[in-house]
C-alpha cells in the first residue's frame, strides 16, 4: 500500500502525538511525587492552617502543577496531530 505525502505526514504527526501522550504519561507520577514531598510538613507545610499568605499562594500554585501539565500535554499532542490532518 502507497500512500501519498499528505497520508504519510498524516500518519507519522498521529504517531508523534500518541509518543507525545506516552512520555507525557510516564512523567505523571514522578510529578505527583514531588508535589506530594513539596506540601509536606518538612518543606511547605500545607496542611498548616496558621502559614502566611506566601506561602498559601506557593501550595495552591504547587497544586495546580498538575492540572496545568495535563492540560499543556493535551493541547501539544492534540495540537500536533491536529495540525498534521488539517494541512
Amino acid at each position: 500500500m502507497v500512500l501519498n505525502n499528505k497520508a504519510q505526514t498524516a500518519m507519522i504527526g498521529l504517531m508523534i502525538g500518541i509518543m507525545i501522550f506516552m512520555v507525557a504519561m510516564i512523567f505523571i507520577q514522578p510529578l505527583g511525587d514531588v508535589i506530594d514531598e513539596v506540601q509536606t510538613t518538612s518543606q511547605l507545610d500545607c496542611l498548616n492552617t496558621s502559614i502566611s499568605d506566601n506561602k498559601k499562594a506557593t501550595c495552591l500554585i504547587v497544586e495546580l502543577t498538575m492540572p496545568y501539565f495535563i492540560a499543556v500535554v493535551i493541547a501539544v499532542g492534540g495540537a500536533f496531530i491536529g495540525a498534521r490532518f488539517v494541512t
